[in-house]
């Protein structure tokens, strides 16, 4: 029903507005009987009608995505040769810290071939000598401690190998 219907052409009270415009605002919903199965919405048609937006059908760009990885430019003659440089120093590291490896192996294991077996520690008898540019020394010939060095160096090469290898890898292009 129209404003001029309901009130027959009169001039409405301020209040009468107030309650006409919250309705029209709003929906009227009507209770559910038994044979019902939903609700049914009546509309105010004094409401102001909003358009539904309805969502946009979502292109395949997701499994694209994951389908794809992302392509990286192809590297210049410039880069290319840094690159190539680059792991031929850490080759060449590589290389260095295997011989360490294998020296220190070695002469453990020529010391506990040679060694009296009823020695506990094999380096007993060895001399560690540590020394720097100024020809200043430091001379030890305790096994113990010359055993706890050689475990440091021998841990230490084989971690620095382990970082060293993991970083020689070609780029995926």
């Amino acid at each position: 029903m129209k404003v001029s219907e309901k009130s027959n052409g009169a001039v409405q009270s301020t209040e009468d507005r107030r309650e006409e415009s919250i309705q029209a605002g709003s929906q009227i919903v009507k209770p559910l009987n038994a044979h019902q199965e939903k609700p049914k919405v009546e509309e105010n048609p004094y409401a102001v009608q909003s358009k539904e937006v309805k969502p946009e059908p979502k292109v395949e760009t997701e499994k694209q995505n994951e389908a794809e990885p992302p392509k990286k430019p192809a590297l210049n003659l410039e880069a290319t040769l840094k690159l190539v440089d680059d792991l031929h120093r850490r080759s060449i590291q590589r290389d260095n810290l295997l011989n360490r490896i294998h020296q220190l192996e070695a002469f453990e294991i020529t010391l506990i071939e040679e060694g009296d077996e009823l020695e506990s520690n094999h380096f007993q008898g060895c001399q560690l000598i540590i020394s720097d540019d100024k020809g200043r020394k430091f001379i030890t010939q305790t096994a113990g401690l010359i055993k706890l060095v050689a475990e440091f160096i021998h841990r230490a090469c084989l971690e620095k190998l382990g970082e060293i290898e993991s970083n020689i890898v070609l780029p995926q292009g």
